[in-house]
């Protein structure tokens, strides 16, 4: 990692890599600034091999250049979305031992305010602003660069962070091998995109689907177009300025992207769309479908290709990828590893399940130990790693007579209700699929005499009008009876809880609703 971007100009020369409101960016720009701000902070603060330093400022590619820049000098780069309150980065700084804090004045006014507020050594303000805070440095010229730091390629450069949907977050300790561990997925990517392509990045860089697309972008020659805040019409515009062909994003911004019914025309450049961070429901991915092509054969319209990408930050990023094809709709459903991940499924024994049966996923790369930022030697107790050295992943999947993997739900996302167990992933798609919602989750609430039943909460289209039994009849005609929901709450625009990283928060809609009727 520490060298890769002095590789990359050495092989590809002054090569595009972004483009922008203000024009093209260059291999070779974004070399100088890597190697400027790599400068400064191995002179002006004396950073140290191995010394943790976190980003914590506006979402745009500038936290990408600090994060390869803290890399190149020897540090430990700790990207943290600026949406973070000053008490989830006061115990993040605490937990990773982190004293230098890279900022601009917005997010420090916002959020921080004071200096005294968190236990930081060195502040530096990143930004475009005249004036410097009190206490605070500022990139400067410092000198002809340095070469890049030697690291071992298994020591750790980055610490992500876990979005935190099942407790406070915890830090990711992730080395060169884990962050660069899916190179092969360049390959792949190069069978549809190539350097005539522009592809839309449209997620924060503290996520760490963002910094991996954007290395193996690097690497497969591929140009980025970067979005710092989702805006539906904000990309849209975008797509249509620039002629993006590849529109990188999570689940919840592709259905604002469908419900919000663009004019075709608008995306008609795009070629393919790359989901990460979380399952694409099947609904949305053939809505997908209608906008942009692949090509145009004989003046007929090849639908574009769909990637469902999937990967944990305790593996650095991608591990399988499922490709929704033209011609073979529901394909995207299926995924296969990215070399050189290995799967494999097991019983609660840690047997592994014949094929056709659900079991956890998990998932092992030889020369990747995965673990949590001083936290190592707990990891087997804590239930991250078995004793033969396979992640657990807390997904449940089926294997198909040709190895390929059908991802089903999350051990703590199973409703055991009755003897029987309701996914909730199954629920949700079923409910999608009504007209009239757009966007839904499911979850299970305690039964005196079940254990617990499903049931769900929806917001509906912007102009559709619904009530709660069409809900429940219409799962009651397309589920089997005990997976069918009980109640469906119907709640404002937006009301959906989400963390930072744009994933429904189920427990906190258990907490809300728990008490809300009588259950029996």
């Amino acid at each position: 990692m520490a060298n890769l971007v002095d590789e990359l100009v050495r092989q590809k020369g002054d090569c595009e890599v972004a483009v922008h409101e203000s024009g093209v960016f260059h291999l070779s720009d974004l070399h100088n600034e890597v190697c400027a701000m790599d400068t400064f902070l191995r002179q002006a603060i004396a950073l140290r091999p191995g010394q943790p330093v976190a980003i914590y400022r506006s979402n745009n590619r500038e936290c990408f250049h600090w994060f390869l820049a803290i890399i190149r000098a020897g540090g430990i780069a700790v990207p943290l979305n600026p949406q973070l309150s000053l008490v989830e980065v006061r115990r993040i700084l605490a937990d990773s031992g982190t004293e230098i804090l890279i900022t601009d004045r917005m997010v420090f006014e916002r959020n921080v305010g004071d200096r005294q507020a968190l236990e930081v050594r060195t502040w530096i303000q990143a930004d475009d602003e005249k004036e410097t805070l009190d206490g605070f440095l500022r990139l400067s010229e410092m000198g002809m660069p340095a070469s890049p730091v030697i690291i071992d390629p298994s020591a750790t450069v980055a610490i992500f962070h876990t979005s935190g949907t099942s407790g406070f977050p915890k830090g990711a300790a992730l080395s060169s091998n884990a962050l660069l561990g899916a190179r092969a997925s360049t390959v792949l990517s190069g069978l549809l995109l190539g350097s005539r392509d522009l592809a839309l990045i449209a997620l924060p860089w503290s996520h760490i689907m963002a910094v991996s697309i954007a290395l193996y972008g690097l690497m497969a020659g591929i140009r980025g177009c970067f979005l710092e805040r989702f805006d539906v019409e904000a990309a849209l515009d975008l797509v249509e300025r620039f002629h993006v062909t590849a529109f990188v994003g999570v689940p919840t911004m592709f259905a604002r992207v469908v419900n919000s019914n663009p004019a075709p025309a608008r995306l008609a450049s795009v070629r393919v769309w790359l989901s990460a961070s979380d399952h694409l429901p099947s609904e949305v991915r053939g809505r997908l479908r209608q906008f942009g092509a692949l090509s145009w054969l004989f003046g007929r319209r090849i639908p574009p290709v769909i990637l469902n990408g999937y990967g944990l930050v305790e593996l650095g990023g991608l591990a399988m990828m499922g490709i929704e094809l033209p011609l073979l709709r529901g394909s995207g459903d299926l995924c296969f590893p990215v070399p050189p991940f290995h799967i494999r499924l097991v019983d609660e024994k840690g047997q592994t399940v014949p094929v056709g049966v659900t079991g956890e996923c998990q998932i092992r790369r030889r020369g990747l130990a995965p673990h949590y930022w001083k936290d190592k030697v707990k990891d087997e107790a804590q239930g991250l790693l078995t004793r033969d050295g396979w992640l657990r992943t807390g997904d449940l999947a089926t294997r198909n007579r040709l190895g390929l993997i059908l991802l089903v739900g999350r051990t703590k996302d199973v409703i055991k209700s009755g003897g029987y167990s309701v996914y909730v992933r199954e629920l949700e798609e079923a409910i999608l699929a009504h007209p009239a919602v757009a966007r839904a989750v499911a979850f299970g609430l305690p039964h005196y005499e079940k254990g617990e039943i499903p049931v769900a909460a929806v917001e509906l289209q912007t102009g559709s009008f619904c009530e709660e039994a069409d809900l429940v009849d219409w799962c009651r005609s397309n589920l089997a009876a005990y997976k069918a929901p009980r109640r469906i709450w119907i709640l404002e625009p937006g009301a959906l809880p989400q963390n930072h990283s744009g994933k429904f928060l189920r427990r906190v809609l258990k907490e809300r609703f728990t008490d809300a009727v009588p259950l029996k």
